[in-house]
Order: structure tokens, then sequence, then C-alpha cells
């Protein structure tokens, strides 16, 4: 017979939301460095943008295989070890690439960034399932994944600066840096923590699974880790590449074309605080998802017309439908695997998520690095990151379907 779970304080403490945003925001950061000193990392590594684009794919690809496995071990290992491999590996990564002037140190770096931030969905959804009341979750999701946007913010805006005075070592070393009183008050909060056993776990929504039944994954877990696949091929094809084509395309400066990210990053905040308040009103996810795809497609428009114009206010209104739209995806598919997930494998589900989301993050920029070294342009990429969301809004479509059928 097993023991009743604990039950979640009326109020979970706002330190608590803190560190998840924490957690959530120090596994991209050499990501974001990468993306932010894109034009600069090429220059001082003498690279192409086939071969950025292949860093940045490396990342996501470490990301996703472990994220396959990463999901069961995230139900059971201690949280404050967790938290040391996300922000502690980030740190490792960051000063790797600040030792030598090599391609293929920061391909080592790269293959520690990546397996690093894979702990960040499992871990903060597992302690929202068990630590956050009913009521707060939703908003309490919108902010945690916002996380990842502040990230996106402080790097746009700190790293082309500090890169500017002292180059890629300097911007790596500074990041590392920050990240370590991170690292300790994270540590502290968590340790504060007393999480029930993986079967003891509440559920995340109020939902409760009757004794006996399958714990098999139902299909709407298997619909939202491939939405997360296609909308992350777009999402991170442009994250990635946004700065270089603001460089290359647009003529910007590398500081202006940080700013840039800066500007994804406060839109991104916004978004996903807004769209978490949505679906926790609406709980579906999927229209949501269908609607997040056109505005992508809509952001991709834009960009193409930039390109082809030298207007830069289209450049500006693509970047931000992007940050508003596709971007905010991740809240909402989170938010609906939580609620989809069998009771007790939460952190499996997410885990499966993440892995579809990784996995499409290593597929963007390598598609966008080989078009655009290949053709001279950003054009026929942003055409075939366009591809993908449409992909991702026909999943959207099956997904309703699915979930109303279930409901019946």
């Amino acid at each position: 017979m097993s023991v009743p779970a604990p039950e979640a304080p009326r109020r979970a403490p706002v330190i608590l939301l803190i560190v998840l945003m924490i957690a959530m925001a120090a596994g991209p950061v050499f990501n974001f460095a990468l993306s932010a000193l894109s034009s600069t990392v090429l220059i001082e590594f003498n690279i192409t943008e086939s071969q950025y684009g292949l860093l940045l794919t490396l990342i996501f690809v470490s990301a996703g295989i472990t994220s396959a496995f990463v999901g069961r071990v995230a139900d059971r290992l201690d949280p404050r070890a967790q938290i040391v491999l996300i922000i502690g590996g980030v740190i490792v990564a960051l000063l790797v690439s600040a030792s030598l002037t090599s391609y293929w140190v920061l391909v080592v770096a790269a293959l520690i960034a990546g397996p690093a931030q894979s702990f960040s969905n499992p871990l903060t959804n597992r302690i929202i399932g068990a630590r956050v009341p009913l009521q707060q979750r939703s908003s309490w999701m919108g902010w945690k994944q916002s996380g990842v946007q502040m990230g996106m913010l402080i790097s746009g805006l700190i790293f082309p600066v500090i890169a500017a005075a002292a180059g890629w070592r300097g911007a790596a070393l500074a990041g590392a840096a920050v990240l370590v009183p991170a690292l300790i008050l994270s540590w502290i909060v968590i340790s504060k923590l007393r999480l029930p056993k993986p079967d003891q776990t509440q559920p995340i929504t109020a939902s409760i699974q009757l004794p006996g039944k399958s714990k098999r994954m139902p299909a709407a877990v298997w619909l939202f880790a491939v939405a997360s696949f296609l909308n992350a091929v777009g999402t991170q094809g442009v994250n990635g590449f946004a700065s270089l084509f603001a460089v290359n395309a647009m003529g910007y400066s590398i500081t202006i074309a940080g700013l840039m990210l800066g500007v994804i990053g406060v839109f991104g905040i916004l978004s996903r605080i807004g769209w978490g308040r949505i679906t926790g009103k609406l709980g579906k996810p999927a229209p949501l998802i269908m609607v997040m795809s056109l505005g992508g497609i809509a952001g991709l428009a834009f960009l193409i017309a930039a390109e082809y114009t030298q207007v830069d206010a289209f450049m500006w209104i693509g970047v931000i439908l992007h940050a508003i739209l596709p971007l905010a995806a991740n809240v909402v598919i989170n938010s609906g695997i939580v609620e989809a997930a069998p009771k007790g494998r939460i952190g499996v589900a997410s885990g499966l998520v993440a892995a579809g989301m990784y996995l499409g993050f290593a597929l963007g920029p390598a598609i966008l690095g080989t078009i655009v070294e290949t053709t001279g342009a950003f054009t026929m990429g942003w055409v075939a990151v366009a591809v993908t969301y449409l992909g991702c809004f026909i999943v959207a479509v099956i997904l309703l379907r699915v979930q109303r059928q279930e409901s019946r």
C-alpha cells in the first residue's frame, strides 16, 4: 500500500521560483554566448557558417540523446546533484572554450554544455509537480520557462559588450564567473526542499489515475514530443542565426546584433508569462500551438522581406513575432505534457518532450548553416524553417482531435 504524498504548501516561496528560473536560464548560456557572438566566433576561431551551425547542432544532439534517458533519472536523482550537473556543467563548458583558440576546443565545450542543460526541464517540472500548489502551477510554468528568455536577454546585452573589449575568452570567463554564485544560491534553496519519492509524487494536475491503469505513454505525449521537435527546429534556427543575419544581411554592428537577442529575450519573457496564464485558463494547448506556428511563419516572411528590401522595420517585426509566438510554444507544450503524463512519470514524459526539443534545436542551426553557406543568403533557410512550422501546425491539429477523443 503506497504512502500518501505529502500535501503541497498553500503557496510556494518566491525564492524557489527564482531558483527554477535560474536552472532554466543557466542551461543554455553557452548556446546564447555563441549566438550573441556568432560573427566574433567566426573571425576569432577562423570557421565557416556551417562549422558554426555544427557547434549548435552538437550541443543539441548531445542534449537530445541525454534527454531521452534523463527523464527516469530525474525522477530519482537527488535534485542537488541535478542542479550541479546543470549549472556546473555550463561553467566547465565556458572555461574549456576559453582555454584555447581552437575549433576543436569549442567542439569539446559544446559536448559538455549539451548534456548539462538536458536536466533543466525534467528537474524543474518535477519540483513544480511536488512542491507547487495547483492554483500556482500555470503561472509558475510560464515564469519558469521564461527563465530561458531571461538568460537570452542577459547574454544578448552583456556578452557583446565584454567581447568588444576582451574577445570570446573574456566573455566566456565572465559568464562562468556569474554562474558561480547562481550555483551556490540554487544549492542552498534546493537543499531545503523535501521532495517525495517518485511513487509518491503528486500529479501536476488534479486528475487521478485509477489503480491498475496502464502507465503506457498516451498518444498525446508522443504528439507533444513531435510538436516540440518541429517547433524547436524553427525557433533555434532563428535564435542561432538572428545575430549573424543582422550583421551579414542587414549591416548591423555586433553590439546591435547582440541587442537583438536582448529584444527577443524581453518579448520572450513577457510572452511566456502571458501564454502560461492563458494556458492555465483555457487548458487547451493544441489550438495555441496552431496559432504560434502560424505566427512563426509570418515572422519568417518579414525576415525574408527585410533581406530583399533592406527595410530595418521588417527585421524587427519578424524577430518580435518570433519571440511572442513560436518561441513561447515551449511553455504551452510543457503545461500540456505534465497534464497528459501518467501519474509518477512526469520526469519521463518531460524527458521525451525535451529530447524532441533538443533534437529540433540541433537540426535548425544545421539547416540554416548549410543553406546560408551554400547560397550566400538567408532566404531559402528561412523558407526551410517555415516548412517545419507548418508541420508543427499539422501535428497540433492531430493532437486536438486525439485529446477530444480521449475526453469523450
